[in-house]
């Protein structure tokens, strides 16, 4: 049951995640995504010292294979989401979620490469090339003529992101390292902070001046996003297999793109439905248990 409950959270959660990115990111995208990052780690701060004052938690683990972990589970952070936020000044919502789906896919892929056990077979092959196929559908007839060249751009860079969540996934699985997952997030996030002090340290000094639905949605996407979303999310990766995780995306595009329409004045034309049914039939493909007959 309580694998049940994170998995549903974390749908949820990642339905309402892209909207959150184009809201916080609009005054101040690397604002939005290292505020987001910084008040994270520090909220998780107050829930394991919660936990440690309620009940004997075991201490948090300096050792060099936790670092490791936390390090690894840091790349959807610190890489992933970054990038994201860029890529989110120039597309839609909608988009976002369509292409954070791609998850499962990477997810297979890297995980072919890396994991021993996993196998990719024709089939899975051929649900890579109908899920690329739904992918061009969705954005060649949709591209903006005055922003289609950095649009392109930002497709390129939000592929790039979901490569480093998927990638994240897969290194925190083959450490086989059993850590609390609330462990696993306060290090991914505090490896988060480092990284975006080092590339701009005055960032989280001097802060821009951001509008009532900027900061609303750096809070949601820091308290909800960033630490109830992570901890249902590392606590799926160490309970179930990185392929079941990685179907979580495939159920979030379509309400995720109805959010963008209701509450962002989004439009979503005729072909993008299309391409969003060709794109989600590609992993459901990917994603099927066949059962051979015996």
């Amino acid at each position: 049951m309580a694998v049940i409950i994170a998995y549903l959270m974390v749908v949820l959660i990642w339905t309402t995640t892209p909207l959150a990115i184009v809201w916080g990111g609009a005054d101040d995208w690397f604002f939005a995504v290292a505020g987001r990052t910084a008040l994270g780690a520090l909220l998780i701060l107050l829930v394991y010292y919660w936990y440690r004052w309620r009940s004997a938690t075991l201490a948090f683990s300096f050792r060099v294979e936790a670092l490791r972990v936390y390090f690894f589970a840091a790349l959807p952070i610190f890489g992933g989401m970054t990038i994201m936020y860029w890529a989110g000044q120039f597309l839609p919502s909608g988009w976002i979620a369509v292409l954070f789906a791609l998850t499962p896919v990477t997810t297979g892929l890297l995980a072919y490469l890396l994991l021993p056990e996993q196998q990719l077979s024709w089939r899975k092959w051929l649900a890579i090339f109908i899920s690329l196929g739904g992918l061009l559908i969705i954005f060649v007839p949709n591209l903006s003529l005055h922003l289609e060249s950095l649009q392109i751009y930002a497709i390129l860079a939000a592929i790039c992101s979901v490569c480093l969540h998927s990638l994240g996934s897969v290194l925190v699985k083959r450490c086989h390292v059993q850590l609390p997952a609330l462990h696993i997030v306060i290090g991914a996030l505090w490896f988060s902070v480092l990284g975006h002090f080092l590339i701009a340290p005055e960032t989280l000094i001097s802060w821009p001046q951001l509008s009532d639905r900027a900061a609303w949605a750096i809070a949601y996407a820091a308290s909800v996003g960033s630490v109830i979303g992570f901890l249902f999310y590392f606590y799926l990766v160490r309970q179930v297999d990185a392929m079941k995780v990685a179907l979580i995306p495939v159920l979030t595009p379509v309400s995720a793109m109805m959010f963008g329409v209701l509450f962002n004045n989004e439009t979503v034309s005729v072909t993008m439905w299309i391409g969003t049914a060709v794109f989600l039939t590609g992993l459901l493909l990917f994603e099927w248990r066949f059962k051979r007959r015996t």
